[in-house]
C-alpha cells in the first residue's frame, strides 16, 4: 500500500496555474487516513511562501530537487551542499557559454545548495546539463527542469530526496508513490516505479512506469485500495 505521495509542482500539482483540482477532496482523505503528502521540486526555500499564496500545505518539502528536505516549520531535516570552489568553477563554464541566458554568481558563502542556469530552449539546456555531468560529474548533477539547469552535490537528486523523507518517517521504498512531468523527474519516476502525469513531456511518458489523470486522482485510488484491504 501506499503510505508516501512525493510529487513535482510545476506541470505536476499545478498545471496551468491550477493546483490538482482533487487537492481539497482526494489528497485530503489520503492524509486523514495516515498518508503523507510531500512536494519534491526545483524550486528553493521561496516555495514556503509559494504554497502558502496557493492554500496548500505538506507535511515535508523536498527542495532544490531533493538537494535539501524541510518540514512545514522550516527545520531542515537533511541538506547536500556544493563547496564554493566547485559552484565557481561551475559559474566559469556557464559564464564560457554565449547561449546562456542567466546563471549564478559566486558569493562568499563557503556552501551552496544548488547552481543555476537559464537557456531559451530545452534542447540547450539538455546539452548544458550533458556538458556539467561530463566535466564535473565526480563532484555535482544536473537535472533538467524545461528550460533550466538545476545543479546539485554528487549523490542528491529527487530519487534520493525520496529515499531520505522514507527514511525519515520510517517507511519502505514500495509504500511511496511518486508523479512528475519532467527531465527532471524521470530519474525518480523509473528508479521509484512512479507515474508521469498525462500531460508530461513525451520523453517521459515514453520512460515512466505508470500514467495518471492527476496526483489526487492517483491519491483516490490508492484510499480506495487501502480501503478493500482494510474492510
Amino acid at each position: 500500500m501506499k503510505k508516501l505521495i512525493a510529487t513535482d509542482f510545476d506541470g505536476t500539482f499545478i498545471r496551468g496555474g491550477v493546483i490538482d483540482p482533487g487537492y481539497h477532496t482526494d489528497i485530503r482523505a489520503f492524509r486523514e487516513a495516515g498518508g503523507l503528502f510531500g512536494f519534491v521540486t526545483g524550486r528553493g526555500t521561496d516555495f514556503f511562501d509559494t504554497i502558502r499564496e496557493y492554500g496548500v500545505t505538506a507535511d515535508y518539502l523536498l527542495l532544490y530537487n531533493g538537494s535539501l528536505m524541510a518540514l512545514p516549520d522550516g527545520s531542515v531535516v537533511k541538506e547536500y551542499l556544493i563547496p564554493r570552489q566547485t559552484f565557481a568553477a561551475l559559474e566559469s563554464f556557464f559564464a564560457a557559454d554565449p547561449a546562456v541566458c542567466a546563471f549564478d554568481k559566486t558569493g562568499n558563502e563557503p556552501f551552496y545548495r544548488h547552481y543555476y542556469a537559464r537557456y531559451d530552449t530545452p534542447e540547450l539546456a539538455v546539452a548544458a546539463a550533458a556538458g556539467v555531468n561530463r566535466l564535473y560529474g565526480d563532484r555535482v548533477t544536473a537535472f533538467v527542469n524545461g528550460v533550466h539547469v538545476n545543479i546539485g552535490k554528487k549523490g542528491s537528486g529527487k530519487t534520493q530526496g525520496v529515499r531520505d523523507a522514507l527514511t525519515y518517517f520510517g517507511l519502505k521504498e514500495e509504500e511511496a508513490a511518486v508523479f512528475g512531468d519532467d527531465f527532471n523527474d524521470l530519474d525518480m519516476i523509473t528508479a521509484l516505479n512512479g507515474w508521469a502525469v498525462n500531460t508530461a513531456r513525451p520523453e517521459v511518458l515514453a520512460k515512466a512506469p505508470h500514467v495518471c489523470e492527476s496526483v489526487a486522482a492517483q491519491a483516490k485510488i490508492f484510499l480506495s485500495e487501502r480501503n478493500r484491504s482494510n474492510p
